[in-house]
């Protein structure tokens, strides 16, 4: 059986071989081959894992069926070119290797090269694992004559452990945080570390309703200072490109953007331009996909990656990441809200919003700490309102309510600012005072209260008045109960002397 008989009987690769015109290229027809060529092109095309064999000084480039995926555009033109003009794009790095074996230095082999290759009409990212061993021709004193290549293309595999180890890592932060805020201005941080993947990166997140214009946070990656990001947005905005995003993807997935006007514009941090491409995906913060979007995932397609269903998938994966995040924030900052609801319920009075008992001994322990360490004293002025009961019987509740609103606010402007005033029930204030220098200190204080809540009511209703006690820290006032009911004491003693008074505090008043 002649040459081109036997290989055309080797599948696709093996036709193409035979039919080829081999008499313009440096190995001459098939018929002259030498053995050795011969045997190493028959194991080739036999294969049925991927196998190339490079011939002579030019590296003649003959390969099997297996071959054929992996050469895309370039089969069937690359049977028989040299190396160098099948793969000029990456001569630079394939040439070392051929050359190592072609001049006796051995086999050699690399695991996952990173490669950027030209085999569909653009330059696209390709990873492979290969071997380059050498083939002697043995009629010839075993001279090296050609390279025998084995290889798998390992992209598909590299590329999806990159972008899992991506949704890890995402996953990993997004559930430590704590604010949707944190969510959004975290986020682009863990993009950055895969640029082969994503370019460049935008998170705008919104308060309440989609506004570009005043967004509550925005945040990027791969796009360099903050005004490359206001440039990209400003000029999506301009083309009407997200406002038609933010109302498709309501109910939808991620979309293509692509052709934007004046999008040569907006460069990478390293001064090239950003893809020309971009997907966007709406972000939620409420599981219901109806729910209006919380804010929207731009992400810049890399020009060497094809953009087919896997490279969707992923950008939607890392949205619904994204949004899973915002929902756990939100759900958290809700949880917050209601804690502090609470505290804040349990310390302060429903009615005035001040601080009620409970908090009021809580700041005076505090204060009386802080004066024994400052050498200062403390004075606490009980307030009781004289009249109130009247009110209520004559006007209502509602009337006795006001009231207690309005005496609230009086007290509030009445006493320095950084006094504390509470209420502790029904007609019951109490003012806490802290770095008190003179008893003419705080009795000036205790005159200004009484003289506020002298509430004269027209038409002959009632009069509301006053009775102020007032207790100062000492060597036997040092316990906030004990204080607190001294100057309770004091109170009831401003009530039995005529009501609308001040008195301080004295041992005797115990009696």
């Amino acid at each position: 059986m002649n040459p081109e008989s036997l290989f055309a009987a080797s599948g696709a690769a093996g036709r193409v071989l035979a039919a080829k015109d081999w008499s313009a290229t440096t190995l001459g027809p098939p018929r002259d081959w030498s053995p050795s060529l011969r045997t190493a092109v028959c194991i080739c095309l036999e294969s049925r894992f991927p196998m190339i064999v490079m011939w002579g000084s030019e590296l003649a480039y003959i390969y099997n069926d297996p071959c054929i995926p992996n050469l895309g555009d370039k089969h069937p033109a690359a049977m028989g070119m040299p190396l160098r003009q099948v793969w000029p794009e990456v001569w630079d790095e394939l040439y070392p290797l051929s050359a190592q074996v072609m001049s006796g230095g051995g086999a050699t082999w690399s695991a996952n090269k990173r490669l950027l290759i030209r085999r569909h009409g653009y330059l696209e990212e390709a990873y492979f694992t290969f071997s380059f061993s050498p083939i002697r021709e043995i009629s010839d004193g075993a001279r090296i004559a050609g390279v025998l290549s084995t290889y798998q293309e390992t992209t598909r595999e590299l590329i999806h452990s990159r972008r899992l180890a991506c949704q890890r890592e995402l996953t990993a932060t997004l559930t430590r945080l704590r604010t949707q805020r944190s969510v959004c201005t975290r986020t682009p941080a863990v993009l950055e570390k895969y640029p082969e993947d994503i370019p460049y990166s935008i998170v705008v997140l919104w308060d309440r309703l989609p506004s570009l214009s005043a967004p509550l946070a925005v945040a990027a990656s791969g796009l360099g200072e903050r005004r490359a990001t206001r440039n990209a947005l400003a000029v999506l905005d301009r083309s009407g490109v997200l406002p038609e995003v933010v109302e498709a993807t309501s109910l939808a997935g991620g979309r293509v953007v692509s052709r934007v006007p004046e999008w040569e514009s907006v460069q990478l941090a390293g001064g090239s331009p950003a893809p020309a491409t971009a997907l966007v995906v709406a972000l939620r913060n409420r599981p219901a996909a109806t729910a209006t979007p919380a804010g929207l995932l731009v992400i810049g397609v890399s020009d060497l990656l094809a953009l087919d269903q896997d490279y969707r998938d992923f950008v939607e994966a890392i949205a619904g990441q994204i949004s899973l995040g915002l929902m756990l924030a939100r759900s958290r900052e809700a949880e917050r809200t209601r804690a502090a609801s609470a505290r804040r319920s349990s310390l302060h009075d429903a009615l005035t919003g001040l601080p009620n008992r409970t908090s009021f001994l809580r700041n005076l322990g505090r204060a009386l700490l802080r004066s024994r360490r400052r050498s200062g004293r403390v004075a606490v002025l009980f307030v009781d309102l004289d009249g109130f009961k009247a009110v209520n019987d004559t006007l209502g509740h509602r009337a006795g309510d006001d009231l207690l609103r309005e005496v609230a606010g009086r007290l509030r402007r009445t006493v320095r600012p950084a006094d504390v005033v509470a209420r502790f029930a029904g007609d019951e204030f109490a003012v806490l005072c802290e770095e008190i220098a003179t008893v003419g200190a705080v009795e000036t204080i205790a005159g200004r209260v009484v003289d506020a809540l002298a509430l004269a009511r027209r038409g002959g209703r009632p009069t509301v008045a006053a009775s102020v006690g007032v207790a100062l820290s000492g060597p036997g006032l040092l316990d906030p109960e004990e204080l607190l009911n001294a100057a309770d004491i004091a109170m009831y003693a401003a009530k039995r002397q005529g009501r609308g008074r001040y008195l301080l505090y004295e041992e005797g008043m115990r009696s």
